[in-house]
Order: structure tokens, then sequence, then C-alpha cells
């Protein structure tokens, strides 16, 4: 091991160090230097960072939005979809609730007509319109149970002329009316 002694203080001393301070003085001035040097460098290796770690995180926000405003929208489209559905479901359903009461009403309507005291004129023309249709020769069956009307039949002809049955064809006929009222 070696030791380094320092030279004693006095005259000498002094000029030695008088003559290394020029040199001390530039070690510093290099060292503060390089010193500088490399905080700049440092710090502009720093903002560099700091500037892609933001252009980067402003990225992934600006996807993550996006992302979101297109979950946003698909679900928003979902939800109006499912209401739609829901909306065209329940006009459908009201709309044959309506159709059945209707065709319940004309039923119950057409029942009445056997306590009117025109059903037997109405009876009557029947039974002339089916001898018209099917000859003089037709079995008639009156009034018969439980819809009313008549049927007739000659040979294996027949026609049918129930109140319920003459319901329904005016229900038919009447149906493109009834499916306009709809739209």
């Amino acid at each position: 091991m070696t030791t380094t002694v320092a030279p004693a203080p006095g005259p000498a001393s002094e000029s030695l160090r008088h003559q290394l301070e020029p040199v001390r003085d530039a070690l510093l001035r290099d060292a503060a230097a390089e010193a500088d040097r490399i905080i700049t460098a440092a710090t502009n290796s720093a903002k560099g960072v700091i500037t892609t770690a933001t252009a980067r995180a402003d990225a992934e926000v600006a996807q993550a939005l996006h992302r979101a405003e297109l979950s946003a929208q698909a679900h928003s489209e979902q939800t109006l979809a499912r209401l739609r559905n829901d909306g065209h479901r329940v006009v459908l359903t009201t709309q044959q609730q309506i159709r059945q009461q209707l065709i319940d009403e004309v039923h119950s309507s057409t029942q009445g007509l056997r306590t009117d005291p025109r059903y037997g004129a109405l009876l009557n023309r029947l039974e002339m319109l089916a001898r018209s249709q099917l000859g003089d020769e037709a079995v008639i069956e009156r009034d018969p149970q439980p819809d009313g009307g008549i049927i007739a039949e000659a040979g294996s002809r027949r026609v049918d002329y129930r109140l319920a049955t003459l319901a329904d064809r005016a229900l038919d006929i009447l149906a493109d009316v009834v499916a306009k009222l709809w739209n």
C-alpha cells in the first residue's frame, strides 16, 4: 500500500498551489461544462421520454374514447332495435286483440239476429237464394243449431248460409278495409 504525504504547509507548497490553480480551475470548468452537458442531455432525454409518453397516453386515451363511443353507439342501436321490436310486438298484439274483438262482436251480433222479429223473413230470403242457386229440389235445413241461418243441399252441391258462416264471409270481405286502418 502506498501512502501519499501531503507537502508541509509553507512557502513551497503555496507556490505549488499557485501554479496548479489554473489546472484546477480548468478541471473545474471542464467538469462543470461536462456536468452541464450531462444535465442538458438528461433534460432533453427526459423531455423526449415525457413527450413520447404523453403522445402515447393521448393516443391510448383517444383510442379508448373511440372504442367507448363505438360501444355506446352499438349499445344504443341495440337498445333502439329492441325497443322498436317491443313496440312492434305491442302494436301487433293490440291489432290481433282488436281483430278478435271485432270477430267476437260480429258473431255475437249474428246470434242476436235469431231473436229479432225479422229473423223469419231473413230465413225466407236465404232459402229463396239457396233455391235459386241449387234448384227447387234442394233440401233446406232451416235454423240449424247452434248457428242459425240455413244449409241447403242438392245432390253433391251445397250452400252454407249459416249466420256464423255469413259473418265470417263478411269479415273476410272487410279484411282489407280493416287492414288499412292500421296504416
